[in-house]
C-alpha cells in the first residue's frame, strides 16, 4: 500500500468516525418543544357518571409550564391547587344534550410509568340526568400551551368492554363518546388510532430503535475467523434484514399477545433492566460476532423482551389484561409499519457504506454509541444513577429524522471519497508509467487495491 493510500485510509477512518459521533450533534438541545408525549385518560362508565384517570408525562407539563416537576417532583404536591386549576379550565365533558358535566377533582399525584414520571389525578364527571355512556370528551392541556403533543382516551362502558374513544391532538381536540361502548368499537376508525398508537410510539422508543438498528449493523457482512468481514452480496444483505425482521417481528407478538391478555406478568423494571441488556448484547455482536447468525438469535429471544414493554403501552392505554383482539391486532400492525419504515430509512445506506472503506469506522463508533446508551439505560434503571444521557437521548428523539439523513450523507462522502482516491491511484500510476517510459524501462504495474474480501468471504 502506497504512502498516498495508507493516509488517505487513516483520513477516512478518522472522518467516518467524527461524522458518525457528529450525528448526536445534529440534534436540537430544546428537545423538549418538539417532542411528541402522550397524555392517557382512561374513563370507566358508570350509571350515572364517568369516573377517569389522566396521566400526563411531568416533562410535558414543564414544556408548557415553564416548570421543573421531572427534576424535582415533590413541587407537584406544592402546586397542586393550581395544576387543578389548569386541568380544569382546559377539560369540559357535555353530554349528548349539549349540557356540561360537573367536574370533581381527586388527589395530585406523581408516579413513574415505564420510566416516565407522570402526573397521575382522579377526575369524576357527573352526568346528572343525562346518559353517562354518551358524551363528548374535550381536552387541549399541554397542547393549547403550543406543544406537540397527544391525548389517547380510552374508555369502559358498564360492562366491562373496552374500547380506545380516540386520540386529541392539536387538530382534533374531541372524543365522543357513545358506540365506543360495545363491542363493535374496536371495528370502528379507532382500529386506526390504535395503529398510529402502535406505530409513534416505537418511533419515540429509542431503546427500541437502537436494537433494531445495532441489528442491522452486520446485515451486510459476513462472520469469517470470528470478525466481521465484508462481502455479503446485496440480496443476502436483503435476506439477512428480513430474518432479523421476522424473528424480532415473532418474538415481540409473542410476548404482547400473551402480556396483553393477562396471560403473563413481568415486571416492568425487570423488563426495561433486560431492554437495556438486548441493546448492549446487539451492540457488541456489531462489534465482534457472538455467534453464527447472532443477529436473528438476538432479535427472536430479546424480541420477547421487547414484546412485554409494548404490551405495558397498552397497558398505560387502559387495555391491561384485556385487549381486544382487533386492539391487538392493529397495535401490532402500527410497530411492524414503524419497523419497516426504520429499516428502510436506514439500511439503504449502510448497505452502501459496506462496500467502502469508511464502514469498519462507522460501524465500530455507531455499535460504541450504542453500547454506552445501554449502559447508561442501565445504570438508570437499576437505579444506580440518573441516566446522563437523558437529555441527548429526549433530543435524538425528538429530531430522530437527522439519524438517516446523517448516515445518508455519509454514504454519499464515502462513495464520493472512495472515487476521488480511485482516481488518485490511477493518475500515479499513470505518472509512474510515462516516467518509466522516458527511462527506457518496462512500466511499472500500479499497484493493485487489496483483493476484495467480498471475494474471498464468499469463496469460502
Amino acid at each position: 500500500m502506497t504512502r498516498l493510500a495508507r493516509a488517505g485510509r487513516r483520513a477516512a477512518t478518522a472522518l467516518a468516525a467524527v461524522a458518525v459521533a457528529a450525528l448526536l450533534a445534529m440534534v436540537p438541545t430544546a428537545a423538549y418543544a418538539h417532542s411528541v408525549d402522550s397524555t392517557a385518560v382512561t374513563l370507566t362508565v358508570g350509571s350515572d357518571s364517568v369516573d377517569g384517570t389522566i396521566q400526563i408525562p411531568l416533562v410535558a407539563l414543564d414544556a408548557a409550564l415553564g416548570t421543573d416537576y421531572a427534576d424535582d417532583t415533590s413541587a407537584v404536591a406544592a402546586d397542586a391547587d393550581e395544576l387543578v386549576a389548569y386541568l380544569a379550565e382546559h377539560l369540559t365533558v357535555t353530554g349528548a344534550d349539549g349540557t356540561e358535566w360537573t367536574e370533581a377533582f381527586g388527589e395530585v399525584t406523581v408516579t413513574t410509568i415505564e420510566d416516565v414520571a407522570v402526573l397521575s389525578i382522579d377526575v369524576s364527571l357527573d352526568a346528572g340526568a343525562a346518559d353517562p355512556g354518551d358524551f363528548t370528551f374535550s381536552y387541549d392541556g399541554v397542547i393549547a400551551d403550543g406543544v406537540t403533543h397527544e391525548v389517547t382516551v380510552v374508555v369502559t362502558d358498564a360492562d366491562g368492554s373496552i374500547g380506545l374513544a380516540g386520540v386529541i391532538t392539536e387538530t382534533d381536540g374531541t372524543v365522543t363518546v357513545g358506540e365506543v361502548a360495545d363491542a363493535a368499537a374496536a371495528t370502528d376508525p379507532g382500529v386506526v388510532d390504535m395503529i398510529w398508537s402502535g406505530f409513534h410510539h416505537v418511533m419515540e422508543g429509542a431503546d427500541h430503535l437502537l436494537f433494531l438498528f445495532a441489528l442491522l449493523l452486520p446485515a451486510p457482512l459476513l462472520a469469517l475467523a470470528g470478525r466481521w468481514r465484508e462481502g455479503r452480496r446485496v440480496r443476502d444483505s436483503v435476506w439477512a434484514v428480513v430474518r432479523v425482521a421476522t424473528a424480532f417481528t415473532v418474538g415481540h407478538s409473542i410476548t404482547l399477545i400473551a402480556a396483553a391478555m393477562g396471560w403473563v406478568d413481568v415486571p416492568s423494571q425487570t423488563v426495561e433492566i433486560l431492554i437495556a441488556a438486548s441493546v448492549g448484547v446487539a451492540a457488541i455482536h456489531a462489534i465482534r460476532p457472538l455467534v453464527r447468525r447472532g443477529e436473528v438469535i438476538i432479535a427472536g429471544a430479546f424480541g420477547l423482551i421487547h414484546g412485554l414493554a409494548f404490551a405495558g403501552i397498552l397497558a398505560d392505554l387502559g387495555f391491561e389484561g384485556q385487549a381486544s383482539w382487533p386492539v391487538l391486532l392493529a397495535f401490532n400492525v402500527g410497530i411492524e409499519l414503524a419497523q419497516l419504515t426504520a429499516i428502510a430509512l436506514v439500511f439503504p445506506s449502510l448497505l452502501v457504506l459496506s462496500r467502502t472503506r469508511w464502514y469498519t469506522p462507522v460501524r465500530l463508533a455507531a455499535a460504541g454509541i450504542a453500547l454506552v446508551a445501554a449502559g447508561a439505560w442501565a445504570l438508570d434503571r437499576l437505579e444506580v444513577i440518573a441516566n446522563p444521557l437523558a437529555g441527548v437521548e429526549e433530543a435524538v428523539v425528538a429530531s430522530s429524522w437527522a439519524v438517516p439523513i446523517g448516515f445518508a450523507v455519509i454514504a454519499a462522502a464515502a462513495v464520493l471519497h472512495g472515487r476521488v482516491r480511485s482516481r488518485g491511484v490511477r493518475a500515479s500510476a499513470s505518472d509512474a508509467a510515462a516516467a518509466s517510459g522516458s527511462e527506457g524501462t518496462a512500466p511499472a504495474e500500479p499497484e493493485a487495491e487489496p483483493q476484495s474480501r467480498a471475494v474471498a468471504d464468499v469463496a469460502t
